[in-house]
């Protein structure tokens, strides 16, 4: 975990924030692939890992919040930029890490539609299954198996 709170380490933790940002994404980008492709078993390799990057993201985000706070910002898109471009004359970084979440999101949210698309694609076989059985049930009245 990232423990600075100096400025001159600030920047030397975005930079490493936005290398597992960079990380994030490509997990993000393989699940997809193998979301498309059906590899159930690389999804859940794939879960793991990203569980993992979330948490270093949770606390980069938690110390870079507490930093600009200590600077005495709001926590607001459009105040950070100004803070940013005004106290650093590069201001890339800070843009590189807006561009790597965004990426993300997206990513993120196809692949929850992809899975959403597979759900339903199951549940359709499966009402279609129950119906062709004839509606049997496996279970009685009082939850008892029965066949």
């Amino acid at each position: 975990m990232v423990t600075s709170l100096h400025s001159e380490n600030f920047i030397a933790d975005l930079e490493t924030e936005k290398a597992a940002l960079m990380e994030f994404v490509e997990i993000l980008k393989k699940e997809q692939n193998a979301l498309v492709q059906g590899k159930i078993d690389e999804i859940d390799y794939l879960a793991s890992d990203k569980s993992r990057l979330i948490e270093r993201l949770i606390q980069f985000d938690n110390h870079r919040n507490e930093y600009l706070k200590n600077q005495g910002l709001t926590l607001e898109k459009n105040s950070i930029s100004t803070w940013f471009a005004k106290h650093y004359s590069n201001q890339s970084l800070w843009n590189e890490l807006l561009k790597l979440v965004r990426m993300a999101q997206l990513l993120n949210h196809s692949n929850s539609l992809i899975i959403s698309t597979h759900l339903q694609h199951n549940q359709r076989a499966f009402t279609a299954l129950h119906c062709a059985a004839g509606n049997v049930s496996l279970y009685g009245p009082k939850g008892q198996a029965y066949i």
